[in-house]
């Protein structure tokens, strides 16, 4: 291995040169495929670490030192008491640049840091602020969500360099006490964070992806001020919203390391970076999984009196459940599940003891296994269960009964927080395991993990959790709840809540979080676009499910209310076509509205494989492709999402999605397959507030 003060690498993708002077490490990167410099002058490292007499900031390294070897370069030195090792990577093969910053504390005192950051940099104005004339139109677009559900319907995650110098990045919150409902929003943020960035400019992007299991890390996109005017920072990685958290104390001895950050160029089309972060997330474990054929499940609350009146004031643990949850009502329910071609009848709040115990509610619904095999044989159905977890179970005092007083939440004074279970204790996780099989050997294929939101820590030393309890050991209990059921039933379906903010509308983890861990959950939460699907859609928070599919496949679960639908059964179809695995529920009103939902969950099903297995790729926001390249075919869902009856229109080569461009593809009214251009090519008149299917499929020449 060389070592040097001055050291170039390159591929195909980048350049990256590199100089030692001092305390400084100046770099220059060059996207070779856009012949554009990303990054030139001082690489920027600094630590701001909790001392007994104050905070004391680091800037730079001290003594940084380059070594290299083949598509490798690394830099070391020391940065507020911390060793830290910077590696850049430069595959020959892929025409990528990676990231992988480490740092280790090699003293003997904890070190705390309430700031760490590591990042590239560009100049972006000169010095009185005015934007440089060839960066005017370059835009940084969030990855994947480009539009998230919390966001107002016309504002997206796409930022000029004029919006990095006059708007605040956005840092999510959500409320933490114990025994209260989350609630969640967020503050100003000194930069704009997300597991991605699309740097566009002109006819090219370059991806800068972020990921990291070990803790939540974010790509951080903001303007930093120098006496010079504004730079663009962007890159390496950092602490956003305190975390990752274990970089507020490192013990003596102790490594930690901050995930891979990739930098890959593609085509600038508003699609192909988020398509680069899918394939990047695949590459870490974080794939579809083969075969992955989700039961659809039938919710049945939405006509649910038991449901009705809990949401009206009556606890949801309350006696009302022996009159209104009873096994004739989930009959009716089955029938309908049935009648719409579902495969699962899903349980929601209703069917166990209590809220939240786990336990069967014999006494209204009979023997479990025998409720189990009755709805196989009568209906055709599999039993899916709504698992809510210790702190929303938490909130009904009478579901504390059924979890011993060992595993109540302590305050750091020592008090125990009355009726708080603490999700990470051992006397929990063991009783809900146990509780948990039991249900699972008796048949029951899918657990949704709800309320699960973070409970504000808790400091009892009998839990077997770290103390005191931190918001990453929160995360990692849920994990291994999961992972528990696994090992004993691997085919069973776990979905996760975001382990942060629970069932709120707000996603607080990476998409990817956890996910892809041997044993871990199946499916993610679609946001709570469930109770007002067609409110979510004419507002602009459903568009957040596009994005998300566009960046990431990890599989969405959500039951959405078709009472809310419409006659062309636009929601059934936006979020089949934007979530793998499907849930509805609730009777329309209308006769002729309902009909046409059967006749559609028809055709859903018929078309399934393609829903729930294959590639999706967006020809735009209304225009949703589904192709399996072992068919070579692929289904179009179509939206026209707007008052007025208009065209929609777009194209898509086959050979992108993976298909053989050799074949003739052959395409419904209103689409053609150009074969000079090896482009499906759509252009339809539609409806206001409609969808359409096309199915497009290949033959011979």
């Amino acid at each position: 291995m060389a070592e040097a003060s001055s050291q170039a690498l390159e591929n195909a993708g980048y350049r990256l040169e590199t100089r030692a002077e001092g305390r400084l490490l100046r770099v220059r990167l060059i996207d070779r495929v856009a012949g554009f410099t990303l990054a030139d002058g001082p690489y920027t490292y600094s630590a701001t670490r909790a001392g007994p007499e104050g905070s004391i900031q680091a800037r730079w390294l001290e003594s940084p030192v380059i070594e290299t070897a083949p598509n490798r370069l690394t830099v070391s030195g020391r940065l507020a008491g911390l060793s830290l090792r910077h590696q850049f990577s430069l595959p020959a093969d892929t025409g990528v640049l990676e990231e992988r910053i480490v740092l280790h504390n090699p003293g003997k005192q904890t070190v705390h840091l309430e700031d760490f950051q590591a990042y590239f940099s560009r100049r972006i104005t000169n010095t009185v602020g005015e934007v440089l004339p060839e960066l005017a139109e370059d835009r940084w677009a969030g990855v994947p969500f480009r539009h998230r559900a919390t966001d107002i319907a016309r504002f997206d995650v796409d930022l000029t360099c004029a919006d990095l110098l006059r708007l605040v990045g956005r840092s999510p919150r959500t409320t933490d006490a114990p025994l209260t409902w989350p609630v969640y929003g967020s503050v100003p943020a000194p930069c704009w964070a997300s597991e991605g960035w699309a740097w566009e400019r002109g006819s090219h992007a370059t991806g800068i992806f972020t990921f990291n299991q070990e803790g939540m890390s974010l790509s951080q996109i903001g303007a930093v001020v120098d006496e010079k005017g504004a730079r663009v920072r962007f890159g390496g990685a950092g602490m956003f919203a305190g975390d990752p958290s274990a970089l507020t104390a490192i013990a003596a001895g102790q490594t930690v390391a901050l995930g891979i950050t990739r930098y890959v160029s593609v085509a600038n089309d508003r699609r192909e970076a988020w398509y680069a972060f899918r394939s990047f997330l695949s590459d870490q474990g974080c794939a579809l999984p083969s075969g992955f054929d989700p039961p659809v499940h039938w919710n049945e609350l939405y006509d649910n009196p038991e449901w009705n009146l809990a949401s009206a004031g009556t606890p949801a643990a309350g006696p009302t459940r022996q009159v209104t949850y009873t096994r004739a009502l989930l009959e009716v329910e089955a029938a309908k599940a049935k009648r719409y071609g579902c495969q699962s009848l899903y349980l929601d709040p209703g069917w166990d003891t209590a809220f939240g115990t786990f336990q069967w509610g014999e006494k209204w619904l009979g023997s479990r296994k025998d409720f189990i095999r009755a709805l196989k044989e009568s209906y055709g159905l599999g039993l899916s269960l709504h698992c809510p977890l210790a702190t929303w179970m938490s909130l009904d005092a009478r579901g504390t009964t059924a979890w011993p007083r060992e595993s109540f939440q302590m305050d750091r004074d020592g008090k125990s927080i009355e009726g708080a279970v603490c999700l990470g204790s051992r006397q929990y996780l063991d009783l809900a395991e146990q509780r948990l099989l039991e249900h699972c050997a008796d048949g029951v294929g899918f657990l949704m993990f709800d309320g699960n939101w973070w409970n504000g820590g808790c400091w009892n030393p009998e839990h077997g959790h770290a103390v005191p309890y931190t918001l990453e050991d929160h995360c990692r209990a849920q994990i291994d709840l999961a992972q528990r059921i696994h090992a004993r039933f691997p085919l069973v379906l776990i979905e996760m809540h975001d382990t942060v903010s629970g069932g709120a509308i707000q996603r607080h983890t990476p998409v990817y979080y956890k996910y892809g861990l041997p044993g871990s959950f199946d499916d993610n939460w679609g946001f709570e676009l469930m109770w007002q699907p067609m409110e979510d859609i004419l507002a602009g928070r459903a568009r957040s499910l596009y994005w998300y599919n566009m960046g990431c496949n990890v599989p969405i679960y959500l039951h959405i209310d078709l009472r809310d639908d419409n006659e062309h059964c636009l929601v059934l179809w936006w979020y089949a076509s934007t979530c793998r695995h499907l849930g509805i529920g609730g009777t329309h009103p209308d006769p002729l509205v309902a009909d046409a939902q059967v006749r559609a969950m028809a055709t859903y099903r018929r078309l399934e494989r393609f829903f729930k297995r294959g590639a999706f790729f967006g020809l735009g926001e209304d225009i949703h492709a589904h192709a399996l390249p072992s068919e070579n075919a692929f289904i179009v869902n179509l939206f026209n999402l707007s008052d007025q009856s208009r065209i929609v229109e777009g194209s898509i080569r086959v050979d992108r999605m993976g298909l053989n461009p050799d074949l003739w593809y052959v395409a419904p009214k209103g689409a053609r397959f150009d074969k000079a251009a090896g482009a499906f090519v759509v252009g339809r008149r539609m409806a206001p507030w409609s969808a359409e299917v096309m199915e497009v499929y290949s033959v011979p020449l």
